[in-house]
């Protein structure tokens, strides 16, 4: 007895590591099988079902936002226009406060098809944004100018013989053609228009009924506004935006839910959905609008889904049709806009949760599968495993020049394990008496074996990003050194994490500055998106930190960001024993001169052209001037760079943005155009908005100096900069 017992203590002391590795991974195997079919079958499909209904219900809520805040901008927007209004005779051609207010708001919201003001004396003023290809009204085979992309048309019904005439704007808002309609074709009349009788009527601002639109023929909404005296305060008119169904269509384009999106009203009819198919119908007197009914569609989808919605009066909840289960989700528009309107997305059931129940099923089968076959695999394995180990043991047999220090020895029940450790044993004493006669570190360098890194680099487009704290000399003049260490390393890690999240690659610390840089070592097509994108992330991140840190007494870290887009060589660079992966070229100096820029304009991120150029779409910036850095003589626009589109909800522009970005490139242009009384009144009118607005007092001394001693014929608006 004792002699099985010892022979099993010695089968145990002395096992194959295939047999650990066979048993550890049966026994695992057999634990997760049993686990993914324990959680498989005890999720309910009910619980599936309620997180499709939550994900429904916040689609729905989203979408409905969005549309309703079109709808609301264009109120404010056109309430806003109309406090500016103090007279009737104020609706003229000769109003150049009036025009630009129209066309800033056909600019500032492109689902707008128009905008216009009737008044109480018959005066109807209308700015229509103009499509290419456009022709005269008059002459209908002959196009507009190429240089017009706004029409202004004013109809005169307050003479005795009615007139009306439409102007041609370019992008300056300047006339460059004009046209008079011959008496008979003038037909409209904007005091029989529903916008204005329904304006008048209730004296308060409100959107319309679905009608159609008597200079396009297409069918929309209005918003209207009354507008009165400021004196007075008597009603003088009405201010209205036309916006038409196909815009509305085109919000829900957006959906990301695979299904079914459409905007009905409460009577069952199709007021706009995402592939425009089913818009409303123009009747033949042109003045009416058919909306088609869901149920005049062939597919019956959308109709069964709406008669069970009324029916039940449920916001969203399951229907079968044609042998298919769908969810359906109805949410209703802010009654103060748009009465009656209910935003509806049907989707599959299966799309929602098909694929979670599929999964179950492969799951289950996968766990049986894999329970079955762990067996063979990981036998085979395990041999795979044990033979290389031997095969290390013998290879460290015959290294007998590297040095190590002594270590105990591992004691374990495998054999192999065993093996290795008797080798490694005797390749220490061989490294005892072979480091006596040959220097160990150079054994070392001979037996080290890992990837041949060399040294080179390639030409690559990148976008690069410098950063540096403002009066970071000053801070650590007064604050502790080894507080200053923390605080400092505090703000590494903020900025860091930031910019790596948004693909970045940080190059090196340079002080208190950070280098770094998009598109190396992997590509980024969306490399200067993603560089713009982190420093305004930086820069909402520092408002956060500083308010913590001033709470806290600690100094408040402002930085200032330089960004510029171009041809760099990247790559290993150093020695054959140290190196680094960096970045080299005048791209990097122009990225690092503009950080410095920043000083020059008061400003805390400054962008080069080139990577306004790729970001265009996205950026909301304002021109800050054309320099030229430090040893350059190239002039480079740069960009104060303020918000951006379509990214990340942190960096959206505010309203106030967008008016004060398109206002300072206005007044910009007519600097470099050398309208220098023109731009200093626009420039003044702007400071006594934003009186600590740096760049707006430098360029009316600009102005000034230019007014007094006009600049060379020459003169290319470069400003050379003698500091870095």
């Amino acid at each position: 007895m004792m002699n099985i017992f010892a022979r099993l203590k010695s089968a145990v002391s002395q096992r194959q590591l295939k047999f650990d590795i066979l048993s550890s991974f049966f026994v695992l195997q057999f634990i997760t099988a049993f686990f993914i079919a324990f959680y498989m079958y005890s999720c309910e499909k009910e619980i599936l079902i309620n997180f499709s209904d939550k994900m429904m219900a916040d689609l729905s809520e989203f979408k409905t936002h969005v549309i309703s805040d079109h709808f609301t901008d264009v109120q404010k927007a056109i309430a806003l226009a109309s406090e500016s209004f103090e007279h009737s005779d104020e609706a003229a051609i000769t109003n150049q406060n009036l025009i630009d207010t129209l066309v800033e708001i056909l600019s500032q919201y492109p689902y707008i098809e128009s905008v216009y003001i009737g008044t109480e004396s018959g005066v109807f003023f209308q700015a229509n944004s103009l499509e290419e290809g456009k022709t005269y009204r008059t002459v209908p085979d002959k196009l507009l100018p190429r240089h017009a992309v706004i029409s202004i048309r004013v109809t005169d019904r307050a003479s005795k013989i009615p007139n009306e005439i439409w102007y041609y704007l370019d992008k300056t808002n300047r006339i460059i053609d004009k046209e008079t309609l011959p008496e008979s074709e003038i037909t409209y009349n904007h005091k029989e228009r529903p916008w204005y009788i329904k304006a008048i009527d209730t004296q308060a601002k409100l959107w319309t009924d679905i009608y159609v639109f008597n200079t396009t023929n297409v069918p929309g909404i209005t918003a209207a506004t009354p507008i009165f005296s400021g004196s007075s305060e008597a009603l003088i008119g009405v201010i209205g935006a036309n916006i038409p169904l196909s815009s509305v269509s085109t919000i829900l384009k957006t959906t990301t839910i695979k299904g079914l999106s459409t905007i009905i009203n409460k009577k069952g009819e199709i007021v706009a959905d995402p592939t425009g198919s089913n818009m409303a119908k123009i009747l033949h007197n042109k003045s009416e609008a058919h909306l088609i009914r869901l149920d005049e569609i062939a597919d019956k989808l959308q109709s069964t889904g709406f008669k069970d919605y009324i029916a039940t009066q449920k916001n969203r909840f399951v229907f079968d049709y044609n042998n298919a289960k769908y969810m359906a989700s109805y949410s209703e528009f802010d009654k103060s806009l748009v009465d009656g309107w209910l935003f509806s997305i049907i989707v599959p059931l299966d799309s929602l949760i098909g694929v979670e129940k599929e999964t179950q099923e492969k799951g289950l089968l996968f766990a049986i599968l894999l329970l079955l076959g762990s067996t063979c695999i990981v036998s085979y394995l395990a041999r795979r495993i044990s033979r290389p180990i031997n095969a290390l043991a013998q290879q460290a047999d015959k290294i007998t020049n590297f040095d190590m220090s002594t270590t105990s020895e591992v004691h374990s029940g495998i054999l192999e394990i065993q093996h290795l450790q008797s080798s490694i044993s005797r390749m220490q004493r061989s490294i005892s008496s072979f480091g006596k006669f040959v220097p160990k570190s150079l054994v070392k360098k001979l037996i080290d074996k890992g990837i041949d890194v060399k040294i080179g680099g390639k030409s690559r487009h990148l976008t690069i990003l410098f950063t540096d704290i403002a009066n970071f000399t000053g801070i650590s003049e007064t604050y502790p050194p080894e507080k200053l260490m923390l605080h400092l390393s505090a703000y590494f890690e903020e900025m860091t994490n930031i910019i790596i999240k948004e693909n970045g690659t940080i190059d090196k610390y340079i002080g208190d500055a950070i280098m770094s840089f998009w598109g190396a070592p992997h590509a980024d097509q969306n490399h200067a998106l993603h560089a713009c994108k982190a420093a305004l992330l930086c820069q909402r991140r520092l408002v956060d930190l500083n308010r913590e840190w001033i709470f806290d007494k600690k100094p408040a870290l402002n930085t200032r960001i330089g960004i510029h887009s171009g041809d760099v060589i990247v790559g290993n660079l150093g020695s054959f024993e140290r190196m680094n992966y960096t970045i080299l070229g005048d791209s990097v100096n122009l990225a690092a001169r503009l950080e410095g820029t920043n000083k020059n304009y008061g400003t805390l991120i400054i962008i080069s052209h080139a990577t306004y150029k790729h970001i265009e779409n996205f950026a909301i910036v304002r021109p800050l001037d054309i320099v030229a850095v430090k040893g350059k003589n190239e002039g480079v626009h740069i960009y104060e760079l303020v918000a951006l589109h379509g990214t990340n909800p942190l960096v959206l522009p505010t309203e106030e943005q967008l008016n004060f970005c398109a206002k300072f490139t206005k007044a910009f242009q007519l600097y470099l155009d050398q309208r220098w009384d023109e731009a200093i009144a626009a420039f003044k009118e702007l400071r006594l908005r934003y009186p600590e607005d740096l760049p707006c007092s430098l360029y009316i001394e600009r102005c000034e100096q230019f007014a007094q001693t006009p600049p060379p014929k020459d003169w290319d608006g470069i400003n050379r900069l003698t500091k870095k």
